[in-house]
């Protein structure tokens, strides 16, 4: 389906909209709330890249080390981004995480591990066990969002 010059516009002032609301929404957020965001943002922006580079088959092999060690040292550290007391304020952490604390520790240790894996695959420049393992890692990141991300937060990453 060809994009029309007034679809485009529309899409990209949508686009426009979506980043400067992302932006203002997260200017709310302050502290580790503030650090976990960023956090996110990052992964999400590291899996968007490698995704792009696994499917296009364009791999550089340093810069797909880069991404998946990018993406497993904030998994690595991301029970400590939600300790007792930062589901207050201006966050997307449903209160789940708080409550089920024993699903969401062993789902962030389960993640924590593939991101481990991803990056050990990534060394040996495997391109099937590179996307299957990625395949592993985003189904986790999915699924730990929709059990604890706040019920009504926009789905950016």
């Amino acid at each position: 389906m060809a994009v029309t010059p007034s679809t485009f516009r529309i899409r990209l002032a949508a686009l426009t909209l979506l980043v400067a609301g992302t932006a203002v929404a997260h200017e709310k957020a302050t502290g580790v709330v503030a650090a976990r965001m960023k956090a996110m943002e990052d992964t999400a922006a590291q899996a968007k890249a490698l995704d792009r580079a696994l499917k296009a088959a364009s791999l550089n092999a340093a810069d797909v080390r880069a991404r998946a060690e990018s993406i497993h040292a904030n998994a690595h550290d991301l029970l400590a981004m939600f300790p007792p007391g930062s589901d207050q304020g201006h966050t997307y952490a449903g209160p789940e995480i708080w409550t089920q604390r024993d699903v969401f520790e062993r789902l962030t240790r389960a993640y924590d591990v593939a991101t481990e894996k991803l990056v050990e695959v990534a060394r040996t420049k495997a391109l099937p066990e590179l996307r299957e393992q990625f395949g592993v890692v985003r189904r986790q990141c999915l699924d730990c969002h929709e059990k604890f991300r706040a019920p009504g937060a926009e789905r950016r990453h």
